[in-house]
């Protein structure tokens, strides 16, 4: 017998015997035909997103899909989940023209001083800001969301890439709104001018 690899330490404890494993018989009739399963629309991070789950992005391990060649747009006609999540970023963006036009409306930061109704505008308008930011975050999670979960939902690669370019657009209009909060906070903490 040979010692090469063996430790005495060590133990193997088999609750089977040389005969009693189980085997993948084949025979030709109930050999496994090697048949490839059609692609799916989901992106390759939501290949179990029946089950509610997906990959992890915390760690920064986004797996890229395969983009079809030539293109092929899927699901044709969306399902009515893929409707849904469709509908739930374009609301998400109506909210935010909305909540822009009312921050238009109001423009906090041509308010000179902090007293009085301009401190009403003044907190209005940090209000209004903060949920500007909110809402671009939002429109920019949803459309990343989307894309990353359903890669091939597009027309053609050039709509992915104005898609992706959207949801950029959006993370620097939430950029900007945090950026005008502050210096509406900067007006609201300035001492009174008499």
């Amino acid at each position: 017998m040979s010692q090469r690899g063996w430790d005495p330490k060590k133990t193997v404890i088999s609750g089977r015997r040389g005969s009693d494993a189980n085997y993948d018989i084949r025979t030709p009739s109930s050999s496994h035909v090697n048949v490839r399963p059609s692609p799916s629309y989901y992106g390759r991070n939501f290949q179990n997103s029946a089950q509610g789950r997906s990959s992890s992005f915390a760690y920064g391990d986004i797996k890229e899909p395969k983009l079809p060649d030539p293109w092929v747009k899927a699901p044709q006609p969306y399902p009515e989940h893929v409707d849904k999540e469709y509908l739930a970023y374009k609301d998400a963006g109506q909210h935010l023209v909305a909540v822009r036009r009312e921050y238009k409306i109001v423009d906090p930061t041509s308010v000179s001083g902090n007293q009085g109704s301009a401190m009403q505008i003044l907190r209005q308008g940090e209000q209004l800001a903060t949920d500007m930011v909110a809402s671009a975050n939002t429109v920019a999670a949803s459309r990343s969301g989307f894309d990353h979960k359903y890669p091939t939902a597009y027309e053609s690669p050039a709509k992915k890439k104005s898609h992706y370019d959207e949801a950029v657009k959006h993370i620097n209009i939430a950029r900007k709104y945090r950026n005008q909060r502050e210096v509406i906070r900067d007006k609201i903490n300035a001492p009174p001018r008499p």
